[in-house]
Formats: C-alpha cells, structure tokens, sequence
C-alpha cells in the first residue's frame, strides 16, 4: 500500500473517530464525559502509584496534567476541565503527599505544588479544548467545502432533469447529515417524490409538510427552519428554479433543529448551482429540439427541391407527347402513337409509384402503420412483385431462381410486395438495356434471405452505406435519365425492419451489386403443412 493511500486511510479513520464525535448536550454525552474522567483520572493514579514505587514522584505531577489533557481533549464543555484539574490536584493530595491517604500536607512546598498543578492543568486543558474546537472547525469547514466543489462537479456531469435532482438532493442530505424529500408536481398534483438520505441522517422516518412545500413552490423563497417564514416548521424548503419557472422544492427534513447561518448558506448555495444546472439542460434541451426543427426544416426543404425537379420530367414528358398526340395524332404511324403512349403510361406510373413510397414511408415513420401479418409463402410473395413491376423490365433479363425449401414467412404480404418490387424497379433502372437480373430466396438458420442481384455498372463503396437514407441518391445528383428522389431504398429499410429483418447491399464480381434482405423464418406445425397442402 503506498504512502498517499495510507493517509488518505488514516486521514479517513480520524474523521470517523474524532471529528464525527458530537458535541451536543445529550445526556449520552454527559454520561460519556464523566466516564471519560472517571477513567482517566483512575489510570493517571495507577500509573502515579507506579512511580511512587520508584521513587519518581515528579512524574506523578506531570501524569495528571497528562490526564487533565487528555480529558479535555475528549469532553465538550470548559466546566469538565476545571473539574478534572481540581480533582487531579485532589488525588495527587490524597494519594502521594505525606502523611499519605489524607487530604492534610506537611511540607510547606505543597500548596505551591497544588496550586501550579492545577493552574498548570487548567491552562493546558483550556488550550487544547480550544484548539480541539478550532480543529473541527476548520474541519467542518473543510467537509463543507468538500461537499460544495464535489457538487458543482456533479451538477457539471449531470445532463438531465432527474440527474440534477437526484445530485442535488444527495449533496444537500450530505451536508446537514438529514433526509432530503424532493417535491414536484409531474402530472400527479403536487406531492412528495422522491427521498434522499445520508450515512449521517436520522433513522426516523422524514416529515412531509406539503404546505411549506406549497408556500416555497409559490413565493420562490426559502421558507421553514433557520428563515423568517415558518420558522417553527421542522425541516427547511428551498426552491429549485430552471430559468425563471420554480419546478420543484428541496425539503431538508431539521426535525426542528435550527441550523447554523453558515449551513443554511451552504444549503442554498447548493440549491442555486442545482438551478444553475437545471437551467442549463433546458437550456441545452431547448437548443437540440430547435437542431431537430432546423433538420426536419433541411430535410423538407431537401424534399421539395428533389421532388419538384424529379416530378417536373415526366410531367413534362407527359403534357408534351399528350400534345404531339392532339396536335398531329392523326398525321402519326401507329407504331409511332404507340410509342407515345407507352412513354406516358410509364411517367405516369413513376408518378404513382413515387407518391405511393413518398406516403409509405411518410407512415411507417410516423408509426400510422400497423402490420397485418399472415403467414405467406416467400415464392408467391415474388410472383406476385413480378406482376407490378416497371413495363421497362421488359428490356431486361429478369431470371427467378425458386427456393429449394419450402420458405414460409409471418409478413404484411402488401408491403413485402412492395419491397421485392422497388427492389426491382431499382435495378431496372439503374441498369443499362439487356441487363441481367436475378432474384434468389434461400433459408439460413432461422432467416430467409432474399438477394435481388444485377450485373449492372454497381454502386461505389463510399455510397453503399448511404443508399437507403430518404432523398439520397447513389449519384449525388438528380439525372433525367436516373429518375429518383431516393425514397425506394429507404422504404424498404423500414418495411424490413418493421418486420425483424435487416437489408443491405453488395458488391458483385466483375461488375453489379445485390440487394439483399432477411426475414425471420415461420416455423411449420401439423396445421401449417395440412393448410400449405
């Protein structure tokens, strides 16, 4: 054990022995003190007999001083000093001056001898009885200060309401060795709410006087024990204040006892750094809800920006070959009409398509949806996506590699639906004319993974992680030909999700990606087979 830590033991050690001792006027304190001199006045006689023995009488003088400050050093009041020196000059009479066991003295040196004893005992007591006072003084007032610094640093660390709350009554209940009961009113009328208590409070159970509580909450003033309102209350009430509003009151359970002006003081200084604190983390609470408006602001703004470039293109793109057909549908080839009206009939269900996912996931993140799940299998959750997917797919290469296994999944078939098709239509569109794509469902322990992979130009590593946020596009841009406002991805992130599952995306050699999905896997009872047959 090094040496700091030793000290910091022995310092430990002397506080709970010495320091803690009280000094109030109980009448354990006063049969203490009388034990104390009973005892020590006996010892310094047997060691004076000691002495004696050895011819060593003027030890025996120098014993009781001894004793006499000792005594003074463990008693609370002055009187008991006197009383020790008399009786010390007493027994030193009695026991040790001729004629022996007497209180008659011979020699005409003794009454000096007494006399100097005792003035000697006195003074000496009178000194180290003050400067035992002084020391715990300066020891109170060190403990205090302790208290005070520790508490500005717990309040420093607290981030919430009940942190600051909780910190502040644990360094008031430390300071004045007494109960802290928290009032508050939190939705269930003003009352007390919590309690808290040091190693040195009262074991009796606090009182709960609500009205001084009251009278503290409504006039923002300290009120009860030790102020000029209530006085006779039995504990002391301090308000806490975030800002201007008082919020609750700290009420320090004195069980009548009157505390110094300097705890009092301590005691409120404590309650302002604790409002301090409070003020703020609302402050601080405050200033994230207002980063929180400002970027739900950026993402709406972001929206709108995306949206009404996105949505502009095929609009236009329909009003324009809408026109052709008006003005010169007559003069056109059939096939050239055709034409025409394939291309409004795919911006048109982009449009749908995108106000569809815009309105999804506008619910899904609001928690509007609730999932009707039934159990479904994952193959005719495929089939199905395949009837909605884009018309442009037919430019594509689309392969469906079935499960091996019977694959049952607990889904809301219409957003699973829903997600196999953006999946898709993802991948239609970000690939070039004549691309492969492949979609694949396999068991894995207790998931069902599905993967929707492309032979596509791919996606960068530094975009992969970013895909599925709202309004993010692998491009960083917003092109004619990419038509998208990134809302695909992310809706299918939450669906997943919403379900058990997770979704990511990878790399495929030489060139693609695959987007991949997991849902938890139904397990097959008697009842599952005889309805899947």
């Amino acid at each position: 054990m090094d040496s700091s830590r030793r000290d910091r033991l022995g310092a430990s050690w002397l506080e709970s022995k010495v320091f803690a001792w009280s000094d109030d006027p109980t009448p354990k304190r006063y049969a203490i003190d009388l034990a104390c001199i009973f005892l020590f006045l006996v010892t310094a006689t047997l060691v004076g007999f000691a002495f004696f023995a050895f011819d060593m009488e003027a030890c025996i003088v120098v014993t009781y001083v001894l004793a006499v400050l000792c005594i003074s050093l463990l008693t609370a009041k002055r009187a008991y000093c006197l009383v020790a020196s008399a009786l010390s000059a007493l027994l030193y009479n009695y026991f040790f001056t001729t004629p022996r066991f007497s209180l008659t003295a011979w020699g005409r040196a003794y009454p000096a001898t007494f006399a100097v004893m005792f003035a000697v005992a006195l003074i000496a007591s009178t000194v180290a009885m003050t400067l035992r006072r002084e020391l715990h003084a300066s020891h109170t007032a060190y403990r205090r200060t302790k208290i005070m610094l520790e508490a500005d640093e717990a309040f420093r660390r607290c981030e919430t309401r009940r942190e600051i709350v909780s910190a502040a009554g644990a360094q008031l209940s430390r300071l004045l060795d007494a109960t802290v009961v928290w009032y508050c009113d939190e939705g269930e009328g003003f009352l007390e709410q919590r309690s808290f208590s040091s190693a040195g409070a009262s074991p009796t159970p606090p009182v709960i006087e609500l009205s001084m509580a009251r009278r503290a909450l409504e006039d923002g003033e300290s009120v009860g024990v030790g102020t000029k309102l209530f006085p006779s209350a039995s504990g002391l009430y301090l308000p806490l204040r975030s800002g201007t509003d008082v919020v609750g009151v700290m009420g320090i359970c004195l069980m009548g006892a009157v505390p110094l002006p300097a705890e009092r003081n301590e005691a409120e200084a404590v309650a302002g750094e604790a409002s301090l604190a409070l003020a703020r983390a609302r402050a601080l609470e405050e200033r994230e809800k207002a980063a929180v408006l400002a970027k739900n602001e950026q993402l709406r703004a972001n929206l709108l920006r995306s949206i009404s470039h996105d949505l502009r293109t095929p609009l236009t793109a329909i009003s324009g070959n809408a026109d052709v057909l008006l003005s010169d549908g007559e003069d056109l080839s059939a096939k050239k009409r055709e034409g025409l009206l394939r291309d409004i009939r795919s911006d048109a269900m982009w449009l749908n398509a995108t106000v569809e996912n815009l309105l999804a996931i506008t619910r899904l993140e609001n928690g509007e949806v609730h999932l009707s799940t039934t159990t479904e299998l994952l193959d005719d959750i495929v089939e199905e996506a395949l009837r909605h997917v884009s018309p442009d797919s037919e430019f594509h290469d689309i392969e469906v590699e079935p499960s091996r296994d019977l694959l049952l999944v607990d889904v809301d078939a219409r957003l699973m639906v829903q997600v196999v098709v953006n999946l898709l239509n993802n991948a239609v569109a970000y690939t070039q004319v004549g691309s492969r794509i492949r979609i694949m469902s396999r068991a894995d322990a207790n998931m069902v993974v599905v993967r929707v992979e492309d032979n596509g130009p791919g996606i960068a590593e530094g975009d992969r992680s970013r895909v599925f946020e709202s309004f993010y596009t692998a491009s960083h841009a917003l092109a004619d030909s990419k038509r998208s406002v990134g809302l695909g991805l992310a809706l299918c992130k939450s669906i997943v999700e919403a379900h058990g599952g997770s979704i990511g995306v990878d790399a495929v050699e030489p060139h693609g990606c695959a987007f991949w999905f997991t849902l938890p896997l139904h397990r097959m009872e008697n009842g599952d087979i005889d309805h899947a047959d």
